[in-house]
């Protein structure tokens, strides 16, 4: 993917201004849901009045914007907060495309996108992400990712906002240094505050810069709705804040207006991408497609064959897609925990919002997956951790047989066991690796992200980690690589 670009360029008729007196386009842009053929653009026009906006935009083959290949004009309005989504097709594949808006003799950014390919030629490489909390530390991952040119697309595995009020659910030191207060500063109830939510983390910048840089690929997880979310409701979903239909259907709208996704509907999210015959990229809804209720760890309740994650349509759809697939890479991308292991402690009294805790459905995809050729990979958030784990189920003989690895993406920023003592997580490291031998890595409080590198041989799996994310020029360190070659083979490289 090509690097930083300049950020707006002359054309007859408009003016130039440099982002920080952009005032239309506070808020970026960005670009998501690529295909071979097609990618959505997305910006928003900072406006008060209460009328309908005109917005033109651009696609070029350049970044000077000489070879325009694509133009048109949309309208928006009040009705979706004033952002501006655009499904622009008829592109080549696995092409790097520039596109901008203008609205008001104002020019945009200049963004760049890239179309997916037909088949795995060269590597494709993917930022694997998730859960960035505002009030939890800087988003300066971002930036590397941004900067990153080796990169070519994102895949955000959730919790892209948090729903929390103002210190409900952040790193007290760093709030009250940094004062980076979320906005509004209540819980997240209506459509409103959703929009406001979206509105502040798309001014940070970090994340500006990688929208604009890279096309991303988006799932949600529980906080972009409410903490722990289930189809009738959720852990931080109160009676006394209305109705989860109406707070549920208000986090959609918002997520809808504010998101580079092509989806309209919950159900339109359940989606996959295929490359060829080299890989398949399953996208799952695990939050509002049929979720029950969680239960708690000792919960006899949770062993019912009536229980579900997904509704059977989804499930259905999974497996048929995994066993019908002819790619050589197949991949799970999946918002909550499916291997699970052990800790220390049982906590019964703990909700298990894995796929744990739901383990007829659990138990039917471990059979798909052992009757595949090849084991397929989950790409994990939600844990703010990572861990890398081998899924085994047993063979005829009673031994363990391989049938799917996971690996678990940390979290940009939010909390894990960061505010522990060195000592307490190399305590913690070393008992997890003895009750867990399936667990290949862990590592309990790196914030950061890996970076998927698929081609038709092998795929690797590279970890980078953010030195301080309480820091506002926080460098990135290398963490662990790992590689899963054609005879599936995991190798950890050194």
């Amino acid at each position: 993917m090509l690097g930083m670009i300049p950020l707006v360029f002359p054309i007859r008729g408009f003016s130039i201004f440099a982002p920080e007196s952009n005032e239309y386009f506070i808020h970026g842009v960005a670009s998501g849901d690529p295909t071979i053929e097609a990618v959505m653009l997305w910006t928003h026009i900072n406006t008060t009045i209460s009328g309908v906006c005109n917005v033109e935009w651009q696609v070029a083959n350049d970044a000077a914007f000489k070879d325009i290949i694509k133009k048109g004009a949309v309208t928006t309005s009040s009705e979706r907060d004033y952002t501006v989504k655009v499904d622009v097709s008829g592109l080549l594949s696995n092409q790097v495309y520039y596109y901008r808006f203008l609205y008001k003799n104002i020019i945009s950014d200049v963004g760049v996108c890239k179309t997916m390919p037909v088949s795995l030629a060269n590597a494709l490489q993917i930022a694997v992400i998730s859960c960035n909390n505002y009030e939890d530390g800087y988003f300066t991952s971002f930036r590397h990712i941004a900067d990153n040119k080796d990169i070519d697309y994102v895949f955000h595995l959730g919790d892209y906002i948090y729903e929390y009020g103002t210190g409900q659910y952040a790193n007290q030191t760093f709030l009250d240094e940094s004062k980076r207060f979320n906005d509004p500063p209540n819980e997240l109830v209506s459509l409103n505050d959703y929009r406001k939510r979206y509105a502040l983390y798309r001014k940070d910048k970090e994340l500006q810069k990688a929208h604009r840089t890279k096309s991303f690929i988006c799932i949600w997880d529980d906080h972009e709705l409410a903490n722990n979310a289930y189809f009738g409701g959720a852990k931080n979903h109160q009676s006394n804040e209305g109705s989860w239909r109406d707070r549920s259907a208000a986090a959609l709208q918002a997520y809808f207006e504010w998101m580079p996704v092509r989806a309209k509907s919950a159900s339109e999210m359940i989606r996959s991408i295929k490359i060829g015959k080299d890989a398949n990229f399953f996208f799952l809804e695990e939050r509002l497609d049929g979720r029950d209720k969680q239960l708690l760890n000792n919960d006899p309740e949770k062993m019912s064959t009536q229980r579900k994650m997904i509704s059977k349509k989804q499930l259905d759809y999974l497996s048929d897609g995994l066993k019908q697939s002819d790619a050589r890479w197949n991949f799970l991308v999946n918002q909550v925990m499916f291997t699970g292991y052990q800790s220390k402690k049982e906590e019964s009294v703990k909700e298990d919002d894995w796929w744990t805790g739901y383990p007829y459905q659990r138990e039917q995809l471990i059979e798909v997956f052992e009757g595949l050729k090849n084991p397929p990979v989950i790409l994990t958030g939600d844990h703010h951790q990572s861990h890398v784990l081998e899924l085994n189920a047993p063979d005829e003989a009673a031994n363990k047989k391989l049938v799917a690895w996971e690996f678990l993406t940390p979290s940009i920023t939010s909390k894990n066991d960061d505010r522990l003592t060195s000592e307490q997580i190399s305590k913690k490291s070393k008992l997890l690796y003895k009750l867990n031998p399936h667990m290949i890595y862990n590592d309990t409080a790196s914030h950061g992200y890996f970076v998927l590198n698929v081609t038709k041989e092998q795929i690797n799996i590279s970890y980078k980690f953010n030195t301080n994310i309480l820091l506002k020029d926080s460098a990135e360190r290398q963490g662990p690589d790992f590689t899963i070659d054609n005879l599936n083979t995991l190798k950890k490289n050194v």
